[in-house]
């Protein structure tokens, strides 16, 4: 008795259990079956970036693999968040009813986004309950690395290189100079765009700002930085003496190149092999500036405490010929060997490999920071200056030496004509970009 008795509390347990369970179920779907007719709304987004002067910022775009947080009603039951079409993972975790935290996937298309859905959010709870919020999607923040001539005459057309320059719209030059009418971006790499000088750009120079689809980006602060010449074979003339350069004390003026829309000669310039003639291997063309005097006038504008990688020397050249040996070594202090104190321009031996030069066909600029040089890197421009001072020889200025890369590729005979001008120090630090004015240097 004892036993059938124990075994209908059993079954009686049993049942009483599963009643619970299913009316535990019918209230779960219940509560699910209202949450999802509850309407899904987003009314803000807001970044979230616990390094800014504001972790949770009201925004109007963001960028790929930004963290945003949306605010609105009805997000709990949320099962799809698309951006720009794409299907954006989320954490369930980081979802309230008025808040949710996603991270936008890089692989989220921008500019190749289709039209109809580009610069959107949707979150969907089903296929009748969902919403759509414009909302700006940018890549990842723009940059730029080179910019084709550094000190043009307006008019000149120049190429900025970088990332992320796709749907330039406007380029800022220096004495806040703005260009919106015919830029030409390269809007499918983002690797380029073209702008045409203006007039009226401060001859006390700076950075390029430009403006695109991604965002901003400066260059490096080293756009018409005349205030740096030290030689430019018109109205600043340091020359001293030359080496293989017939009648160097006299500048070469015939414009070049004389057709394009690119950078031309601008005045006086000069050559290392205006004839043509053969350069034999291991041999060189020395320019020489005297440089008693102009290194330390510089100090005035480009402070002694500049680190050597944020400031070096820029000329303007233009090539004729096949550039397949031989480099442009800038000596700066004599008298110390050949290798010392002197940083090399090789434009055919990039990252470590021969590679094609591709000569624009019109004049351009080269940039060769200090740090290159091992006896400057880690310094300052204040040391720069004090051992041009020791130097034995007060001497300063571009050679063409042909010399190949030890190991590597043993020089040749060249017949490579370069012509240069300009010679100038330049800052070249980049002001910091932020998207957002209360943060930016």
């Amino acid at each position: 008795m004892k036993n059938k008795s124990y075994k209908n509390l059993i079954k009686t347990c049993l049942f009483l259990g599963l009643i619970a369970i299913t009316l535990s179920l019918n209230s779960c779907e219940d509560s699910d079956d209202e949450a999802n007719s509850i309407p899904v709304k987003i009314t803000k987004v807001y970044l979230e970036d616990a390094q800014s002067a504001v972790p949770d910022r009201e925004v109007t775009f963001a960028r790929l693999g930004q963290t945003i947080r949306l605010e609105g009603s009805g997000f709990t039951g949320v099962k799809k968040v698309y951006i720009n079409g794409y299907d954006n993972y989320f954490n369930p975790v980081f979802v309230t009813d008025n808040s949710m935290s996603i991270t936008i996937s890089r692989d989220v298309p921008t500019l190749g986004a289709p039209e109809e859905v580009r610069n959107t959010i949707r979150i969907e709870k089903s296929a009748t309950n969902f919403f759509v919020y414009s909302f700006e999607i940018r890549a990842s923040a723009p940059a730029v690395t080179e910019i084709s001539h550094t000190m043009p005459t307006p008019g000149d057309q120049i190429t900025i290189y970088g990332t992320g320059l796709q749907g330039i719209t406007s380029v800022t030059f220096p004495g806040n100079v703005v260009v919106t009418d015919g830029i030409i971006s390269d809007n499918e790499k983002g690797e380029y765009c073209i702008v045409t000088v203006p007039e009226g750009v401060s001859g006390d120079g700076g950075p390029l700002l430009v403006i695109g689809a991604n965002g901003g980006a400066y260059s490096p602060a080293c756009f018409n930085f005349k205030n740096g010449v030290f030689h430019d074979f018109d109205n600043v003339n340091n020359y001293s003496w030359a080496s293989g350069i017939d009648d160097a004390g006299t500048p070469l003026t015939e414009l070049i190149p004389t057709n394009g829309v690119g950078p031309k000669s601008q005045g006086g310039y000069q050559s290392f092999n205006k004839d043509g003639e053969t350069i034999a291997a291991n041999s060189d063309i020395r320019y020489w500036t005297n440089s008693s005097n102009w290194p330390s006038a510089l100090l005035s504008v480009i402070p002694a405490s500049t680190p050597t990688s944020d400031c070096g020397v820029q000329m303007d050249i233009y090539v004729e010929g096949e550039w397949n040996s031989g480099v442009i070594r800038m000596v700066m202090a004599d008298g110390y060997g050949t290798d010392r104190y002197c940083m090399i321009y090789r434009p055919w031996y990039v990252n470590e490999k021969i590679i094609q030069f591709e000569n624009p066909g019109c004049w351009f600029t080269i940039t060769l920071p200090f740090s290159l040089s091992e006896d400057y890197n880690g310094k300052t421009f204040g040391d720069v200056v004090t051992s041009m001072a020791n130097a034995d020889y007060k001497q300063s200025g571009p050679w063409f030496h042909n010399i190949g890369v030890p190991d590597v590729f043993d020089p040749v005979a060249t017949n490579v004509k370069i012509y240069f001008d300009n010679l100038r120090v330049v800052p070249l630090n980049t002001p910091t970009y932020s998207d957002f004015p209360d943060e930016e240097d």
